[in-house]
C-alpha cells in the first residue's frame, strides 16, 4: 500500500509541474475570420471582396421564351416552299453579370462583364428576325468594359444609342432606331453637373457596315480604314432623359476605285418623360436620319425579316458609273405604366424608311412598321410572366430590284406577319 501511495504522489507532482511549465509557454491566437461586409456606397446588393476595398455586385436572370410567327411563303422569297418556313421557336437564356467598383484618388474605377448563354431552336440573340429550325446553344460575352473617371474602354453599348440603352425591352417584336448596339470602343464622357454630360467615342465600324449594292447583289466590303466617330449630349433628370447624337461612318467595297469611298453620317435625338398620372408611367421616343449610314437608323440589320424586309446598303453603284449613298430614317417609341404594383403594361411602335439613290442597279426602296403591346405580371418578387403581340408590315418598291439578304427576290411587294409569344423570367 505504501508503494502505491508513493507512485500516486509522484504522478500528481509530475502533472502539476507539466501544467506549470505549459502555462509559461507563449500562446498563438487564431486569426480572426473574415466575413463578407455590405458595401452601401454604390447602392444595394454590393459587398466588399474580402481583403480588398473593391465592391462587387453579382446579378443575373434566367428566361424562357416561346414564340410564334405567322410569316408565310409570300413573306419570304420567290419559289420557296411553305414547308421550309419556320413559325414557332423555343429559347432559354441565362445572363450573369459582375460589376466591380473601387473609389480611387482619380475617380471611380469600374469593370463590368455580362455573359449570355442561349439555347433553343435558334442561336440568334435577336431571334425574332428569323426563326431557325436547328437546335443550338450559344455562349457569348454581352458586355465587357472598363470605366475609369470619364473613360470607357472595351465592349460596351454604342454611345449613339438612346432607345436601346434605356428602353428597347420588347420580347420578340423588332423595331427600328439605332442599330449599332454593342461595340468595341474607346470613349470619354465629360460631366458638367446637374445631369448634363457629353461623350465622344471611337467605335469599331465592322458590324455597322452596310456595304455597296451592285449589279449582282452586294459587293464585298473593303478593309476598315476609319472607325465610326460618335458624339452625344445627354441630359438626365428626375423628369426623364433627353439626348442628341451624331456619327460619321466610312463605306467602302472591293472592286471600286479609291475615289468612290463614301463617308456617311447620321444624327438623331431621343426623349423620355416620366408622367405623373400613374405609378411608373412614361413615354419614350427616338428619331434618326442616316445618309450612307443605314445601320444607325436600324434598317441595315433587317430587323423586319418576319415580314420580308429586303437588304439595305450604305451606297449603290448607279447606271452610267459611279456610286451614290442611300438615305434612311426611322421613328421609334413606347409608353408604359404600372396598372397595379404587380402588373405592367406597355405599347410600342416603330416606322422606318429606306431610299436607294436614283439609278441604282440592284436596289429598291422599302418602308416597314411595327405596332404592338406587352403585359407583364410579377407572380412573386423577381419572378414574372409576360405576353406580347405585334403586327409587322413591309412595303417594298421595285420588286425586280429588291432582294433579301441571301440574294433572292421577294415573293411579294407588300408583306406582313403577326409575331407573338410568352416569356417567363426570374432575376437575382
Amino acid at each position: 500500500m505504501r508503494s502505491k501511495a508513493v507512485l500516486l504522489g509522484a504522478a500528481a507532482s509530475l502533472a502539476t509541474a507539466c501544467a506549470a511549465h505549459a502555462a509559461d509557454l507563449p500562446m498563438e491566437k487564431a486569426a480572426p475570420a473574415e466575413y463578407v461586409k455590405v458595401c452601401s456606397q454604390f447602392g444595394p446588393e454590393f459587398f466588399y471582396i474580402p481583403g480588398t476595398d473593391t465592391c462587387l455586385k453579382i446579378s443575373g436572370n434566367i428566361r424562357a421564351d416561346y414564340g410564334f410567327n405567322t410569316a408565310t411563303n409570300s413573306n419570304r422569297q420567290a419559289g420557296q416552299s411553305n414547308r421550309a418556313t419556320n413559325q414557332t421557336a423555343f429559347q432559354g437564356r441565362f445572363q450573369l453579370g459582375f460589376d466591380a467598383r473601387t473609389d480611387t484618388d482619380y475617380g471611380l474605377l469600374r469593370s463590368f462583364i455580362l455573359i449570355d448563354v442561349l439555347t433553343g431552336t435558334t442561336g440568334s440573340q435577336q431571334w425574332q428576325t428569323g426563326f431557325n429550325s436547328t437546335a443550338s446553344s450559344t455562349f457569348y460575352v454581352d458586355k465587357a468594359y472598363i470605366q475609369f473617371g470619364g473613360l470607357t474602354a472595351g465592349y460596351a453599348e454604342s454611345f449613339y444609342s438612346f432607345y436601346d440603352n434605356y428602353f428597347g425591352d420588347t420580347y420578340f417584336a423588332p423595331y427600328f432606331g439605332s442599330g449599332i448596339f454593342t461595340q468595341n470602343l474607346l470613349a470619354y464622357t465629360a460631366q458638367f453637373g446637374g445631369g448634363l454630360s457629353a461623350t465622344v467615342s471611337m467605335e469599331d465600324p465592322g458590324s455597322g457596315r452596310g456595304g455597296f449594292g451592285g449589279a449582282d447583289g452586294a459587293l464585298v466590303n473593303g478593309g476598315t480604314k476609319m472607325p465610326n466617330f460618335v458624339a452625344n449630349v445627354l441630359y438626365d433628370s428626375a423628369w426623364g432623359k433627353a439626348q442628341v447624337m451624331g456619327a460619321i461612318h466610312e463605306a467602302d467595297a472591293l472592286g471600286l476605285s479609291s475615289g468612290e469611298t463614301k463617308y456617311g453620317y447620321a444624327f438623331g435625338a431621343g426623349l423620355s418623360v416620366n408622367l405623373p398620372v400613374m405609378t411608373g408611367a412614361y413615354v419614350a421616343l427616338e428619331g434618326d436620319y442616316g445618309n450612307g449610314a443605314s445601320a444607325f437608323t436600324g434598317v441595315r440589320n433587317n430587323q423586319f425579316s418576319p415580314a420580308g424586309a429586303p437588304n439595305a446598303y450604305d451606297a449603290d453603284i448607279v447606271a452610267g458609273g459611279g456610286t451614290k449613298t442611300t438615305t434612311s430614317w426611322a421613328l421609334t417609341g413606347e409608353a408604359g405604366v404600372n396598372l397595379t404594383p404587380q402588373l405592367k403594361a406597355m405599347i410600342f411602335g416603330s416606322y422606318g424608311r429606306y431610299n436607294a439613290p436614283s439609278g441604282a442597279l440592284d436596289d429598291g426602296d422599302f418602308t416597314s412598321y411595327v405596332a404592338g403591346g406587352q403585359l407583364e405580371y410579377e407572380i412573386v418578387k423577381n419572378m414574372s410572366i409576360g405576353a406580347e403581340v405585334s403586327y409587322v408590315g413591309t412595303n417594298a418598291k421595285g420588286l425586280a430590284q429588291v432582294m433579301l439578304a441571301d440574294g433572292e427576290e421577294l415573293a411579294k411587294q407588300k408583306t406582313n406577319a403577326l409575331v407573338a409569344g410568352v416569356r417567363l423570367k426570374r432575376t437575382f
